[in-house]
């Protein structure tokens, strides 16, 4: 990991956990990747393992060990509160954060939460999902708690904060010396009890505005929790904690505040050129199954089935054009974090995967065994000529600009054998749910989606010999059931989606296109 250039001041950021073996290591490793390569600042990140009954302690002192920077705090109770207690009051560091350990907070809002905390013009930094710019993708059901929740407790304790229970904020080490013994409350009403009692002193808070996605494997009981945050805001009312009896300043001018945001963005730039690939794909990578299953909520399915009817239908047109999937070599260009993969990992014989983003790729290692995975640069795969039986792109075709889609298409040809089989799976534009789905979703945001007939006549350019599409998703029914419905609509084009499958064909063998070598081609970059 790069060193970046740091100042004095130091930053401890607090990551409570509970029984989140699946996506600790992940995601904390990301966190110290970002902070790495990002932060102008020296910084430290704290594990606090509140009384988790998995493998989460071990892992904890594991990256301890061997991920630099990173330290592991254990308790034997549970609660939020009490972590932060924990973490907070064992640390020297100039500023005291923390975040949620899924990381639904964009880290991109972290300098403007701590930056205005170290300039001196903040005592408290609060991430905000209803501030103005905030982009939030969560259910129904929680946004309508959240902003209810939020105006009683705005009501009750008469401080100006919007959203006090977002798992992102940041405060000064004096003023979290002063606050933290106060705080009663060692579970989920930490955070408002904070907020009221830094009020109550005459502390300035500042809400930062975020995009924030729900973690759908949320260990939060929203009942349950609503029911004891009440409890929290009654008991301070009647301790009196809403009256301000303090003498600080608790606006200061929006001004200076805009211009530190200005100056912190800056100075958090990456402190070297982008080795992963587009931006925008790498700073999806931690939400992207989680956005894509908000996205399609309205069908009761998550991405994980839809990724399993493509697998199976993949499996099926091999076997009628090719041959048994289990002998093929099999390439998912655009693999992501591993959907597709996933699922072909139990039928393809050899399986590799290619994408332009390295920490979409690092997810997909970690969750898919039994497949090799390879960045490329968006222009040359990273494959000889003909070196796989089926090569498949799912649903990446159409984030790719519409001027550099034949030679995204040509490449996935190139690297076919001759004989072999190129699938292309898109989403469907005549259907209106399709449509939805993807103005839903913020990594689709201003793509152009894909004809079927375009997406034939791209492989036709290509070289490749059309064998037909097939449209599929007519119902989110799974099974059999499912199956057979879509087997008996394959003709009809109202599918959600559909895939065209192609023969590749190349020319006679040539010095520059045997297998071994790779084929020349124009500059430029697509971004699948």
């Amino acid at each position: 990991m790069p060193e970046p250039t740091h100042d004095k001041t130091v930053i401890d950021i607090a990551v409570p956990v509970l029984n989140e073996e699946r996506s600790l290591e992940r995601n904390v490793r990301a966190l110290a990747r970002f902070l790495g390569t990002r932060c102008p600042h020296d910084w430290l990140i704290t594990v606090v393992d509140n009384g988790s009954d998995d493998a989460t302690w071990a892992l904890a002192t594991a990256m301890a060990e061997s991920v630099p920077r990173v330290r592991a705090v254990r308790l034997d109770r549970r609660g939020r509160g009490a972590a932060l207690k924990a973490a907070w009051s064992s640390s020297d560091a100039d500023v005291l954060a923390y975040m949620d350990v899924d990381l639904s907070t964009d880290l991109e809002a972290l300098p403007r939460l701590v930056e205005p905390v170290i300039a001196g013009l903040a005592d408290i930094s609060v991430g905000s999902r209803l501030a103005k710019g905030s982009r939030v993708q969560r259910s129904l059901r929680r946004e309508v708690v959240s902003r209810a929740y939020n105006l009683i407790a705005r009501a009750a304790l008469g401080y100006g904060v919007r959203d006090a229970q977002c798992g992102f904020k940041a405060l000064s080490r004096e003023v979290a010396q002063k606050l933290v013994p106060e705080v009663a409350d060692d579970g989920w009403f930490f955070d408002t009890e904070l907020l009221a009692l830094a009020h109550h002193h005459g502390f300035t808070i500042k809400e930062v505005a975020v995009s924030w996605v729900e973690d759908t494997d949320s260990r939060v009981r929203i009942a349950k929790t609503a029911v004891e945050d009440l409890r929290g805001l009654w008991r301070l009312r009647r301790d009196g904690a809403h009256n301000r009896d303090g003498a600080g300043d608790p606006s200061r001018p929006a001004a200076q505040l805009e211009g530190v945001a200005a100056r912190a963005q800056a100075r958090w730039e990456p402190k070297e050129p982008a080795e992963a690939g587009p931006a925008e794909f790498d700073s999806y990578a931690l939400h992207y199954e989680r956005a894509v299953d908000q996205a399609i909520s309205f069908t009761g399915r998550g991405s994980d089935f839809f990724a399993q009817r493509k697998a199976e239908l993949l499996e099926a047109l091999s076997r009628r054009h090719l041959g048994d999937l289990s002998r093929l070599r099999v390439l998912d260009v655009g693999c992501g974090t591993g959907t597709l993969c996933r699922h072909l990992a139990g039928r393809a014989g050899q399986l590799h995967g290619a994408d332009i983003s390295k920490q979409m790729l690092d997810i997909a290692r970690a969750s898919v065994e039994g497949a090799e995975f390879h960045w490329y640069d968006g222009e040359v795969l990273p494959f000889e000529d003909a070196s796989f039986d089926v090569v498949v792109t799912v649903c990446a075709l159409h984030h790719v600009p519409t001027p550099r889609r034949a030679h995204f298409v040509a490449e996935l040809h190139r690297v076919a054998r001759t004989g072999g089989l190129v699938a292309v799976f898109e989403h469907n534009p005549f259907n209106p749910l399709t449509r939805w789905a993807v103005r839903s979703c913020d990594m689709d945001k201003g793509v152009v989606l894909v004809r079927g007939r375009q997406a034939a006549a791209l492989l036709t350019s290509a070289g490749a010999s059309v064998l037909g599409r097939t449209n599929f998703l007519f119902t989110p029914l799974g099974g059999q059931l499912g199956s057979k419905l879509d087997r008996a609509l394959a003709w009809l084009p109202l599918g959600g989606q559909y895939v065209v499958t192609a023969r590749a064909e190349h020319a006679s063998p040539s010095p520059a296109s045997q297998p071994g070598t790779r084929r020349a081609v124009a500059a430029g970059q697509p971004g699948t």
